[in-house]
C-alpha cells in the first residue's frame, strides 16, 4: 500500500486537487492508496507501527516538508520505506541527489544530517543553514504577498540587497578563529544547492561527512548584484576576494549583532551566534 502524507497548508491552500492527482496517478500502478494529512499526525512512531512494514510512505512537498519530517523522525525507528514526491518550489535537497525520478527514497539522506545550534535550540538540517543576508532573503521570501518562486526569489534578493547592511562577526573553523568586520554571510552547506537552485557550495556533497562553510565578505554592493545570478552556475567562486570557502565538521560563527538565519528556507530571528556540526 501507498502512504501519503501532504501538507494541506502548501500550494497557497489549494492541495486537494493536486493530492488527488497524484493518487490517481499511484493508483495506476495497481497500488491502493490512502491519503493523510501531516499536520493531523501527533505521533509519527505511533502512526507508523500503525503501517505494515512493506509498505511505502510518500510525503508530498519540498525542502521545508522533508526538513519537518526529518527533525520529528530523526530518532525514531521508522520500519517502512520513506519516499518524497517531489511538489515544493525548491526541491533543492533532491536536485543534489542527480535524480529526475518523480517519487524518490529519501530514508538513508535523512539518517545522517547535520544540526545547527542557535539561541538554546537546536535543528537538523537537509542542504543549509545561514545567517545575514540569506536569512534575511528567507524572511522577505516567506513575508511575501507574492507566491513562492525563483522569479520572487530573485526579486525579493535585490530587496535585501538594498536593505540589509553588513555585520562584523567572529568565525571558528577547525580550531582557527577570525573576525570579519563586513560580513554579508555566512552560509553552512550540507549540500551544494539552495534557494531553488543556486550552486552556492558546488563541491559540497552529502553523503560526505564535512560540511562547507561560504563566506560572502566586503564585497561592494554595486558587485554584490553582479556576483549574486553567478551562484545559479556556481561561478562565484571565482571571486575569490570576497567569497571564501572553508570546510569542516564543527563551525561557529558569533554575530557582533542579531541576524537572521535561514534553515533549509525556514527563518530564525533574532539571533547571534550559530554553531553547525556534522553527524556524527
Amino acid at each position: 500500500m501507498d502512504i501519503l502524507l501532504y501538507n494541506p497548508l502548501s500550494r497557497n491552500g489549494k492541495n486537494e486537487k493536486f493530492i488527488n492527482k497524484i493518487i490517481e496517478n499511484l493508483r495506476k500502478t495497481g497500488n491502493a492508496v490512502v491519503s493523510y494529512s501531516i499536520l493531523a499526525i501527533d505521533d509519527v512512531e505511533a502512526f507508523a507501527s500503525g503501517c505494515n512494514p512493506e509498505d511505502r510512505i510518500i510525503i508530498v512537498g519540498g525542502d521545508g516538508t522533508i526538513n519537518h519530517l526529518a527533525n520529528r523522525i530523526y530518532d525514531l525507528n521508522i520500519t517502512q520505506d520513506l519516499f518524497m514526491y517531489q511538489a515544493g518550489t525548491g526541491n533543492d535537497f533532491v536536485r543534489s541527489l542527480k535524480t529526475k525520478d518523480k517519487i524518490v527514497p529519501i530514508k538513508k539522506y535523512i539518517r545522517r544530517l547535520p544540526k545547527v545550534y542557535y539561541q538554546d535550540k537546536s535543528r537538523y538540517f537537509l542542504n543549509g543553514t545561514g545567517a545575514g543576508l540569506d536569512g534575511f532573503i528567507g524572511h522577505l521570501v516567506n513575508t511575501s504577498r507574492f507566491k513562492k518562486n525563483k522569479i520572487n526569489y530573485f526579486r525579493h534578493a535585490f530587496e535585501g540587497f538594498a536593505k540589509f547592511k553588513p555585520i562584523g562577526a567572529e568565525i571558528t573553523v577547525n580550531g582557527m578563529t577570525w573576525r570579519e568586520e563586513k560580513l554579508w554571510f555566512a552560509s553552512i552547506m550540507n549540500g551544494a544547492y539552495y534557494g531553488g537552485g543556486m550552486k552556492i557550495a558546488p563541491k559540497a556533497h552529502r553523503n560526505v561527512k564535512e560540511l562547507y562553510l561560504v563566506v560572502v565578505k566586503k564585497v561592494p554592493k554595486w558587485l554584490l548584484m553582479v556576483i549574486f545570478p553567478t551562484i545559479y552556475l556556481g561561478w562565484h567562486v571565482i571571486f575569490k576576494k570576497w567569497v571564501q570557502i572553508y570546510k569542516s565538521t564543527e563551525i561557529t560563527v558569533k554575530f557582533d549583532k542579531p541576524t537572521y538565519l535561514q534553515i533549509d528556507g525556514d527563518v530564525e530571528y533574532p539571533i547571534d551566534i550559530i554553531t553547525a556540526k556534522a553527524y556524527d
